[in-house]
């Protein structure tokens, strides 16, 4: 969800009469620019370039969005003062415009009406749950492909060649039911 450039670009507010150079940073491909878990007391500003947002939970990582010029990363942390939900890293070489906790908070002090500074994080906290959720899915999903790796690894190494056929045919009408299934919840 791209808005307009200049609604998030952070010299985009700056006075005339103040040089518009803020700190800028630059990410290559494949560098990681946040770590999940980390305290954060920074939000970026993308210029140019391309970066993944990754979410972990044990073994399994999901991407949960791919963000470019225009948008921003790293301020669910610094408006909640919490850890980093995610990890971000450059798919491209990339230019940023690094907005402090300071900054942040100056222009969220801004912000008179306490009803939408509210809002702001009940819509954060419902990002942070529709991460764990999405990840949740992620993980059902590779468990489940883990569990059928399983089986046909033990089938490959454990039949005997005198029981094979009397195998296929039992698991023949199973595999037909999983066919089925699986065609019921694709078409939804």
């Amino acid at each position: 969800m791209r808005t307009d450039i200049n609604d998030l670009d952070p010299r985009h507010d700056l006075p005339p009469h103040l040089p518009r150079i803020l700190t800028r940073e630059v990410y290559y491909k494949g560098q990681t620019i946040i770590e999940q878990g980390q305290q954060g007391n920074r939000a970026f500003y993308i210029e140019r370039g391309l970066v993944e947002v990754m979410v972990k939970d044990g073994p399994y990582m999901v991407r949960v969005a791919v963000l470019g010029a225009g948008e921003l990363f790293g301020e669910m942390a610094l408006i909640e003062h919490k850890e980093r939900s995610a990890s971000v890293r450059a798919l491209q070489d990339t230019t940023v415009t690094v907005i402090t906790n300071h900054e942040l908070d100056e222009k969220l002090s801004h912000v008179g009406d306490k009803a939408i500074r509210a809002l702001i994080r009940v819509l954060l906290a419902r990002l942070r749950g529709a991460n764990r959720g999405q990840m949740h899915h992620y993980k059902t999903l590779a468990e489940f492909q883990d569990r059928i790796a399983g089986l046909v690894e033990k089938v490959s190494n454990g039949v005997e060649a005198s029981k094979r056929q009397q195998f296929r045919d039992e698991v023949a009408p199973l595999l037909e039911q999983l066919e089925k299934l699986l065609e019921q919840y694709q078409s939804r």
